[in-house]
């Protein structure tokens, strides 16, 4: 059995305050990975699998073990992801 996550270990109205909040926020705000996983549907595991890549949302390192995204970024690159058609 695998490991609990943050997210694992969040309630319901837990996750749905930390996606209005996100919302809520300017555009300058930084997020743990824990809340962009939540708006934007993808896993905590997909997001570090992204950053190791180097394609994935751009981040900010907050602390020698700590890392962020900014809201402006997390936009931007889902933007740059719509695709017209599936060719």
């Amino acid at each position: 059995m695998s490991r609990m996550t943050k997210i694992d270990r969040m309630s319901d109205d837990d996750k749905e305050k930390a996606i209005q909040r996100f919302w809520l926020l300017p555009e300058c705000a930084v997020f743990p990975p824990e809340v962009v996983a939540l708006v934007c549907g993808v896993s905590l595991s997909w997001l570090q699998v992204k950053r190791c890549q180097g394609n994935g949302i751009t981040f900010v390192k907050v602390g020698p073990r700590k890392i962020g995204y900014m809201k402006k970024d997390i936009i931007n690159f889902f933007e740059l992801k719509k695709s017209k058609n599936t060719l």
